[in-house]
C-alpha cells in the first residue's frame, strides 16, 4: 500500500510540472483566468512539494515578469540540490521571463510534457 501511495504522489507531481510547463510555454504577458485557477489549485495542494507550490504561486503572480517577492524563492529552488531537474529548470525560466518564454526555454518546456 505504501508503494502505491508513493507512486501516486510521484505521478501527481509530474502532472503538476506538466501543467505548469504547458501554461508557461503558451504564456503571453500573464496567465489567463483559467490558468490562474489551475495554478492556484496547485499552489494550495498540500500533497504537492514545497517547490511545486512555490513555482505555481510565482506563476499566479506573473505580470509580464516575476514579482520581486518571488525572485528569492525561485533562486532558492535553482540552488536546491534536492529539487528535481524540472523544478530547477522551471525556476530558471521564470527568473529570466520577460513577457513570454524564450524560444530555447519553450523547447525545454515542451520537453517536460
Amino acid at each position: 500500500m505504501t508503494f502505491v501511495s508513493h507512486g501516486v504522489i510521484a505521478g501527481k507531481g509530474h502532472s503538476e510540472i506538466k501543467t505548469m510547463a504547458s501554461i508557461l510555454a503558451g504564456l503571453n504577458h500573464y496567465p489567463s483566468s483559467a490558468e490562474k485557477k489551475q495554478l492556484k489549485t496547485i499552489a494550495s495542494d498540500s500533497h504537492a512539494s514545497a517547490n511545486v507550490r512555490t513555482l505555481a504561486q510565482a506563476m499566479v503572480n506573473i505580470d509580464h515578469s516575476i514579482s520581486g517577492a518571488d525572485k528569492p524563492k525561485l533562486k532558492k529552488i535553482t540552488n536546491d540540490g534536492n529539487a528535481s531537474e524540472n523544478e530547477r529548470d522551471l525556476a530558471n525560466i521564470l527568473l529570466n521571463l520577460s513577457h513570454k518564454a524564450s524560444s530555447a526555454d519553450k523547447h525545454k518546456l515542451h520537453g517536460m510534457h
